[in-house]
């Protein structure tokens, strides 16, 4: 068995980040050696420290399936499309018309308002390599005319949490797939998937059991015609715990 997991809003809270009340999940988890995999929008310089904090020894995709880090933190596999190709289809994209604000328009100071990180966990947000999360400031016709701009560039936006995450033609079920075939290639058991936007659908869909954890801050995701599906009662790391230690009652 695997647990493969998004983190904001998910396994930690989405204000404060606390990932406190799935701590008996995890607990259990570790007793019972089933690897978490940590499979977020963060980067890798966010995840370093957060691995430590959790307790976690296992690899880890960054920003949304764009890249695939050892435990150690080597990269074993980028698919994701350099940031660089990113900023430049935005300038394009605000020189004919559309109204955003993106990560790089953005200062530590001016990230920490709006997200409610620290500054060091605002810098290390910031420091991407395959991604540009923004926070769209115009109208619902404007955005399907700026997906079209950007899909003629082999480029993709899709929702998380907080942002709208701007990438190349990857995901976090994509990552999660080459992470499980490269990292434990003898694993033949049930693989779990726990996420709450739209950026983890993917992984989701690919996963034996998916869980979509309830958000105070949007609707619930649909995902249709999975054979098991989970919605959980619970908000966040709450909802999380709840559903992780439900799993692994049905299995004992």
């Amino acid at each position: 068995m695997l647990v493969v997991s998004d983190l904001d809003g998910t396994l930690l809270d989405h204000t404060t980040y606390s990932f406190a009340a799935a701590r008996p999940a995890l607990a259990e988890l570790a007793r019972l050696k089933i690897p978490v995999i940590l499979n977020t929008s963060k980067t890798r310089a966010e995840l370093g420290a957060l691995l430590q904090k959790i307790g976690l020894a296992t690899p880890y995709i960054v920003e949304n399936g764009s890249a695939i880090y050892s435990a150690e933190g080597s990269l074993i596999k980028a698919v994701g499309t350099a940031r660089a190709k990113l900023v430049a289809a935005l300038k394009e994209a605000r020189q004919a018309g559309f109204h955003f604000t993106s990560y790089s328009d953005m200062s530590v100071s001016e990230l920490v308002a709006h997200t409610g990180l620290t500054q060091e966990q605002a810098q290390q947000s910031l420091a991407r390599d395959y991604t540009e999360p923004l926070i769209w400031r115009d109208s619902a016709a404007a955005m399907s005319a700026f997906i079209s701009l950007l899909q003629a560039q082999n480029l993709q936006c899709i929702q998380g949490g907080r942002f709208l995450h701007i990438m190349g033609p990857c995901d976090k079920g994509m990552a999660m797939r080459e992470l499980i075939r490269t990292c434990y290639p003898q694993e033949e058991g049930t693989v779990i998937a726990l996420g709450d936007s739209a950026n983890d659908r993917a992984m989701l869909e690919l996963a034996d059991i998916a869980v979509v954890v309830r958000s105070a801050k949007h609707e619930v995701l649909t995902i249709a015609g999975h054979k098991r599906l989970i919605t959980t009662e619970l908000i966040g790391p709450a909802g999380w715990n709840e559903a992780v230690l439900a799993i692994l009652r049905d299995r004992v």
